[in-house]
């Protein structure tokens, strides 16, 4: 860990944290917060870790490990299970967790916006989330529905159900592509990372109830957190339905939104531990993350601690310059930008990889490729798609 910087270079390290865009002319303008590169380049390390997930339930072993809710290492009692799952670099490719972590991510930067005297106003507001999320996301529906078409769906042999069953099950039609489009429902055949921008369109609509909670203190978040998790948790034990899974991930925007409003005192607070004592913290992120491969529960306590252990892994980059500034060597601040692209591509890719590459080709190789291409795809959708959207959010909020 980084040795307590001088008092005067602490402050100017908090002002920086803390710091807030200057306002914009018109009455309405909504200001992006200032990006914070290492939390970005955070986002970027997640959706990595999404890609190399989704490589690796392509294998028939690999998904009986890492599918549905997991493989407990003291229920299998397998070693090779628990070399998989439950060592450090399992991090690498933890796709539930990276998730969980992208939610508490979005909860803390889309609370910077509504910081400061100059909140931004809801239409305004969801427009330009509409614009941020929907565009790009049928911008990749519309093709990988072309290219469905193309190279088609039939299964490969040899391969897992996630590959076979889980993903292009059906050709699509206007119906499923409007779905996809507008990110109704939860069952995304053509792209099933498409479930998660599902949840995250839902919070966005109702985020500045959301930033109001976590701006009114602990007092009152705590027991409304425990109360949201109970209630939805005794709903989904009844129904088996979980009509109210919208609610129960808006709990991982809280988390991220109450990291951001709290930060001013959060931050220098874990700063100024002993070096033991953050060392402790990280141990405690670690284990929080990687939680459901070590203890038997349900999915929802897993959930839990591994939100919990996503917003102490924030607030410890936000209170480690060593650990900023080894998040912003490269490639990682090239990567953090294109991790929603990546995220949106990268599933497609490797279904349509492994449908053309001739079966004499091995598929650690075709995914390997797949994976890279992902890559350059991913960079030209943040170029030509994302960016332009998101110029165009703005553009529409500011006349709003």
């Amino acid at each position: 860990m980084s040795t307590p910087p001088s008092t005067r270079g602490l402050a100017a390290w908090r002002d920086a944290l803390q710091a807030r865009p200057p306002a914009a002319s018109g009455r309405a303008a909504i200001q992006a917060p200032e990006r914070i590169v290492a939390l970005d380049s955070l986002r970027g390390l997640a959706a990595l870790s999404v890609v190399i997930y989704h490589g690796l339930l392509v294998h028939p072993s690999y998904f009986w490990v890492l599918g549905g809710e997991g493989n407990n290492v003291f229920a299998t009692g397998r070693l090779d299970v628990l070399l998989f799952t439950a060592t450090p670099p399992s991090l690498l490719w933890s796709g539930r967790e990276a998730v969980l972590l992208f939610f508490v991510l979005s909860g803390f930067v889309l609370s910077l916006a509504f910081q400061g005297p100059r909140r931004p106003r809801y239409l305004p507001f969801v427009a330009r989330r509409a614009c941020r999320l929907l565009l790009p996301s049928a911008a990749v529906v519309v093709a990988v529905a072309l290219v469905v078409q193309l190279v088609g769906n039939a299964p490969r042999p040899g391969l897992s159900i996630w590959f076979n069953e889980h993903s292009w099950g059906a050709m699509p039609d206007w119906r499923m592509l409007v779905r996809h489009m507008l990110l109704i429902g939860t069952d995304y055949p053509l792209n099933n990372v498409l479930w998660t921008l599902h949840y995250e369109w839902h919070a966005s609509l109702l985020f500045p109830a959301v930033f109001a909670l976590a701006a009114a203190g602990l007092r009152i978040v705590l027991p409304v957190m425990l109360a949201v998790l109970l209630v939805v948790t005794v709903e989904a034990t009844l129904t088996g339905w979980g009509y109210l899974s919208t609610l129960y991930f808006l709990l991982y925007f809280l988390f991220g939104a109450v990291v951001a409003t709290q930060r001013g005192w959060l931050v220098p607070a874990v700063h100024g531990l002993p070096r033991a004592g953050r060392v402790v913290l990280w141990l405690l992120a670690y284990l929080l993350l990687n939680i459901r491969w070590l203890l038997p529960g349900p999915e929802s306590l897993f959930d839990l601690k591994a939100g919990l252990g996503a917003a102490l892994l924030i607030l410890l980059v936000l209170a480690s310059a060593r650990a900023q500034a080894l998040l912003m060597v490269w490639p990682l601040p090239w990567l953090g930008p294109i991790s929603f692209a990546l995220y949106l591509v990268h599933v497609p890719t490797i279904l349509a990889v492994l449908r053309v590459v001739p079966p004499a080709v091995p598929v650690p190789l075709a995914v390997m490729a797949a994976a890279l291409l992902s890559l350059g795809l991913a960079a030209l959708l943040h170029r030509w798609v994302e960016r332009p959207a998101i110029r165009l959010g703005h553009a529409v909020a500011a006349r709003l």
